[in-house]
């Protein structure tokens, strides 16, 4: 009949965006294999690599990162869990096992937006879970190839774990969030303490998913104050609690102020928020362009009907189309006021990845609420019969959407990260860098005491080489790499 055909079509078309957007992948993968440790990388993992050598205790291994986040607590950083993670990097098991970094950072993109999606169409509103699926895999597609820095968002473990691994953990506490705002009371004690964990977690990594954690659990209890769902609002107030603590426990750390002491000219709240629209205003203008306009017209065959199931299973209305995109610009301006109220500036690129993550998942809110309101005003008018027909696949939609992703690709695929990857790879300069820094960790690792001089790199892929020591033995990178071999100092080779 009419209606199996049709959704036979549909569950065609949504493989194909799930294969599609996966194989995208494939070239970050593959080039994941010629990545290697910089910079902070040998500044938070030296301990936790000299127990390894000396011990192959894998129990000694995680002694010794708590022991690191102790370390750094006092002298630098309160980041009390990232600290733990950023020890524990693959590298310390040997040169060869930074290359799973990559794959690692793509698996929690891909995994914690899938996890997000399917739980909202599958297990709250009732969609299939391949629906669900699909739209995480497209968004992550989306994420991914677009990000503004690849180097510093799936390369670079420090950086890139300290950041996108803690928006996958804001990603978690939103699911649990929602889910204690409509389990049955006798489940809501376990997501409270799951709620209460993340919390915890979340707040003891940077300070941006810390800050923008603590608005979310604040908006979920104004939800439920409103609505005088009292179970609810403990269960907020109680997760909240567990997060403030965490994040004061962060923010005030030795370790901080001491950080604080380097950034003297700081703009006040209030040149803080100006600063923070202003960034983030700029960042939503840059990132408007074909690639999202055609995610959301891909996505369409999954969102209408998502917010006909809401629309039927809740009884919501879509009134405010306008105030969810004016808080959804609230959301990433906010984003950039921690690192501006403490720096001065709006943060490095690693940060603007993850707000750039945010904006793809507000922007797919906000397409899916504008269909709602669209659906809504055509059933009030009357037009029951073209608003039912909305969430139906017509085949003349597989033809557009093949057209308009070819012309994407065409418009925009010179920028995506596959696609330079594959670059990188085909020229043999990532091969080049690899070979070169194998090199130097076979001369490294055989040099403990010593004093060592190493060639600058001729190759310096731009999607995997960070940055490099310098001629200087005092600089910090080449403290942090004596430190990390056991050195008596290094510096490059001086040029002419």
């Amino acid at each position: 009949n009419r209606m199996e055909k049709l959704q036979a079509r549909k569950k065609v078309y949504l493989w194909l965006l799930i294969l599609l957007s996966l194989c995208a992948l494939i070239p970050l993968a593959v080039l994941s294999k010629y990545n290697h440790q910089s910079g902070d990388d040998y500044g938070y993992a030296y301990r936790t690599f000299q127990i390894w050598r000396e011990t192959h205790s894998f129990w000694n291994v995680i002694k010794e990162a708590f022991a690191t986040s102790a370390e750094f607590y006092q002298k630098w950083q309160g980041l009390y869990a990232s600290a733990v993670l950023l020890a524990l990097e693959p590298g310390i098991f040997g040169d060869k096992y930074y290359a799973l970094t990559g794959i690692l950072l793509l698996a929690i993109i891909v995994g914690a937006n899938c996890a997000g999606t399917v739980y909202i169409f599958h297990r709250k509103c009732g969609c299939p879970r391949l629906e669900g699926f699909a739209a995480g895999c497209v968004m992550s597609f989306l994420m991914i190839e677009w990000m503004p820095s690849a180097l510093q968002g799936l390369y670079w473990y420090n950086g890139a774990m300290n950041y996108v691994f803690f928006h996958a953990v804001l990603l978690l506490l939103l699911c649990v969030l929602l889910s204690l705002a409509g389990e049955h009371s006798r489940r809501k004690a376990g997501r409270t303490v799951l709620a209460v964990l993340l919390a915890v977690l979340l707040a003891g990594g940077n300070h941006v998913t810390a800050f923008m954690g603590i608005l979310l659990i604040v908006g979920f209890g104004i939800f439920a104050a409103v609505k005088k769902r009292r179970q609810n609002l403990i269960c907020c107030v109680i997760t909240l609690a567990a997060m403030v603590a965490g994040f004061l426990f962060n923010v005030t750390s030795p370790g901080t102020r001491i950080r604080q002491s380097y950034f003297s000219d700081r703009p006040g709240v209030a040149g803080t928020i100006v600063t923070a629209v202003k960034t983030g205003i700029a960042c939503i203008n840059s990132w408007m362009g074909l690639a999202v306009i055609v995610t959301a017209v891909l996505l369409l065959p999954v969102l209408l009907p998502l917010v006909k199931k809401i629309r039927g299973q809740y009884g919501f209305s879509f009134r405010y189309p306008l105030l969810v995109f004016v808080l959804s610009v609230a959301w990433l301006c906010a984003m950039f006021c921690p690192p501006i109220y403490a720096m001065g500036t709006p943060g490095d690129v690693r940060l603007t990845n993850v707000v750039y993550f945010s904006f793809v998942w507000l922007f797919v809110l906000n397409e899916a609420y504008l269909c709602g309101w669209a659906v809504t005003r055509l059933e009030a008018s009357g037009a029951a019969a073209l608003s039912g027909a909305a969430g139906e696949f017509p085949g003349s939609f597989l033809i557009t959407a093949a057209v308009l992703a070819v012309g994407m690709i065409i418009g925009c695929g010179e920028n995506m990260t596959a696609w330079q990857a594959y670059l990188l790879i085909r020229s043999g300069e990532a091969q080049e860098y690899s070979a070169e820094a194998d090199e130097r960790y076979a001369v490294l690792c055989d040099s403990a005491g010593e004093d060592v001089v190493l060639k600058a790199y001729t190759a310096k892929p731009w999607m995997l080489f960070l940055d490099d020591i310098t001629e200087e033995k005092s600089d910090w990178r080449n403290e942090y790499m004596r430190v990390y071999f056991g050195l008596n100092s290094v510096v490059l080779e001086q040029t002419e």
